[in-house]
């Protein structure tokens, strides 16, 4: 028996969506359109892969929100292009700062997308779990790790949230953090930490805000830890 207040038209086209904006990050992400390209219209795209132009409409939407396009009304759809280097206030600081300043932001951060997030939200964060979880290098896992995280942002659906957490984000890929991520990579700490971003989408799942809360602040402890060497 369906529920009386709940649509079942309404919560079909939402999970349709949340697939094909999975379906397209992923796509975007791989090359598919190179940055400043015009995807195809609307038309086309909802032809290509055979769903209604509301589908098609949220899930650009949620594409959107997350920063891999932009829309402009009687242009198009196109992909947006990488942001520009770091301003020199990033680049000044030490990987010590940026976890201070993670620590403060990034636990509140994930509890707010506990409260906001969409169907779409929640299945861009599935797919780069899945990512994360497949990586086979470092530098593949550092990808989807970041990518991660700026979803957990995205989930906010707050502007100033999402440019703090995609400033600090920034730092990650200088030199020197590499290299003190990368003096840490063993099994054991990688394991530990993909358990943690597991742990972390579960309580989002779950819409659970002090599980939620915790397992960040746990995986951003663990990161310091590593990154100085314990």
């Amino acid at each position: 028996m369906v529920h009386p207040m709940v649509d079942p038209v309404k919560t079909e086209d939402s999970s349709a969506a949340a697939r094909l904006q999975a379906l397209l990050e992923r796509e975007l992400l791989s090359g598919a359109w190179p940055e400043g390209a015009r995807l195809p219209t609307e038309r086309a795209l909802s032809e290509s892969y055979g769903v209604a132009r509301n589908t098609l409409r949220r899930a650009l939407d949620g594409l959107e929100r997350a920063g891999l396009v932009e829309r402009h009304v009687g242009r198009g759809t196109f992909r947006r292009t990488a942001p520009p280097p770091p301003a020199l206030e990033e680049e000044a600081l030490s990987p010590a700062a940026v976890m201070e300043g993670r620590l403060l932001l990034e636990p509140e951060m994930i509890g707010l997308a506990v409260l906001r997030a969409t169907p779409a939200d929640l299945a861009r964060l599935r797919d780069c779990l899945r990512g994360t979880d497949e990586a086979t290098s470092l530098a593949e896992f550092e990808h989807w790790d970041a990518a991660l995280h700026d979803a957990i942002a995205v989930a906010t659906h707050n502007a100033a949230v999402l440019g703090m957490s995609r400033s600090l984000a920034r730092v990650r890929e200088r030199t020197d953090w590499g290299a003190l991520k990368a003096r840490g990579d063993t099994p054991s700490h990688r394991a530990a930490l993909q358990a943690q971003h597991h742990e972390m989408v579960e309580a989002l799942h779950r819409r659970d805000r002090d599980r939620a809360r915790q397992a960040m602040r746990a995986h951003l402890r663990l990161i310091q830890s590593v990154m100085a060497g314990e």
